[in-house]
């Protein structure tokens, strides 16, 4: 009776370490293969949108498990695009970038994405200034 029941426990433990050895390969291979996506966002007055573009962000990048870098570029908006920005900066839980763009900063940075885009396969380019770009920002 005891040797059956030290057989099981034996069973029980060889299982046990084997589930947690597989686990810790399983992750130790994933936090290599972990990705990021760089969102860069082109806004000009759109107070309206801003705080739900980066909530359904933050939202994608907790559910998913990417990290996820915004960058909004303002182009002379005048309404509180930038100060909602400023608030979110914070709560987001993504890397929350912006730039106030004037014509040295856009060409600056045109040249900039440009270079980006051919080594980082995951930047992501949406101009909101345009109808329909912002079907392209995950909101689940």
């Amino acid at each position: 009776m005891v040797a059956h029941l030290l057989g099981i426990l034996i069973t029980y433990a060889a299982a046990v370490a084997l589930v947690h050895g597989v686990h810790a390969r399983y992750i130790k291979q994933w936090q290599g293969r972990r990705r990021a996506v760089h969102y860069v966002l082109v806004t000009s007055n759109h107070e309206r949108q801003v705080e739900w573009i980066v909530r359904a962000l933050s939202l994608y990048a907790l559910l998913s498990g990417v990290r996820v870098k915004a960058t909004m570029l303002d182009e002379q908006s005048a309404d509180e695009t930038l100060a909602i920005m400023g608030r979110m900066q914070d709560r987001a839980g993504i890397e929350l970038v912006w730039v106030n763009m004037d014509e040295d900063v856009r060409n600056e940075l045109k040249h900039e994405l440009r270079s980006t885009s051919r080594q980082d396969d995951d930047s992501i380019y949406i101009d909101l200034r345009m109808g329909g770009e912002g079907a392209r920002i995950p909101y689940w």
